[in-house]
């Protein structure tokens, strides 16, 4: 993943300006450009295809425009090599409207930020971030309010050749931007075996994605034993990482419903950034 093409999706909120300050440290360090665009939604006439539904004055679009550039540039950070920017509107449903403008325009990676929602409301309703990344065929990089530019990165494998798409998108993004990487496997606990041993006895797998690990990034692998998400999280609050990369399957109903997927329970409870590879 090499970062030439940042989209910043953002609204007028804390975690909409926390996107756009993310996207443009990011760009500043990696050498790209940013687009800072904001989904406006319309009427549900949209949905049902009636002609005319979505704004096309170009008077109105224009003032949507203008009100976008001057939210952003009142309190843009104060950068030594600022990157270059253009600003953008799309009409539509944020969620949908989002991730189709990523592609369309070729970007790399689209950052939004994460607003701060209580687990049974992500869970029943979801939010535009869970809809952005259940569609979008981009990575995307969801930042909390205060987060920082990224300087150690850690990324969950399972040894899988999936999982050495999620590696070399984890490894090409922490390259690009100057950060760490941390790799970790999480095997399935062994009955009435103290976890301590995890790493002290690596199963065959383990050892085979240890070895894969060396081969594609030159790393390391840390291996824990226990349920996937419990042990992912634990090494989150151990390593305090400022982003946890998760390959994410496309698709699927909004929120955590679907209790047995891992990247969407990440997803919503990881308290740092969560950069989503797209499978």
């Amino acid at each position: 993943m090499q970062l030439t093409h940042i989209v910043a999706a953002t609204d007028e909120s804390d975690a909409g300006r926390q996107a756009v300050w993310t996207a443009l440290e990011l760009a500043a360090s990696a050498g790209a450009r940013v687009t800072i665009v904001r989904a406006v939604q319309v009427g549900r006439a949209v949905l049902a295809g009636v002609p005319g539904a979505v704004p096309d004055d170009e008077e109105a679009g224009a003032s949507a425009l203008e009100r976008l550039r001057r939210w952003a540039e009142a309190d843009l950070p104060k950068l030594h090599n600022p990157p270059p920017v253009t600003y953008a509107i799309a009409f539509g449903l944020p969620g949908v409207e989002i991730a189709r403008f990523g592609e369309q325009e070729h970007a790399d990676i689209v950052v939004l930020g994460r607003k701060p929602r209580s687990r049974m409301t992500r869970l029943l309703l979801g939010d535009t971030a869970d809809a952005v990344a259940r569609r979008s065929r981009l990575p995307c990089l969801f930042v909390p309010v205060g987060g920082k530019l990224p300087r150690q990165v850690l990324v969950a494998v399972d040894g899988s050749e999936r999982g050495m798409v999620v590696l070399r998108a984890a490894d090409a993004f922490a390259g690009s931007i100057g950060a760490e990487l941390r790799v970790l496997t999480v095997e399935a606990a062994r009955p009435e075996e103290p976890a301590i041993l995890a790493s002290a006895t690596p199963a065959t797998r383990s050892t085979k994605v240890g070895q894969q690990v060396r081969e594609v990034v030159g790393r390391e692998l840390e291996v824990r034993r226990g349920e996937a998400a419990e042990q992912i999280l634990a090494a989150v609050e151990e390593h305090r990482p400022d982003v946890l990369v998760i390959g994410s399957h496309r698709g699927g109903p909004a929120g955590v419903i679907e209790a047995g997927s891992t990247a969407r329970r990440l997803a919503h409870t990881a308290p740092c950034a969560v950069l989503t590879v797209p499978l």
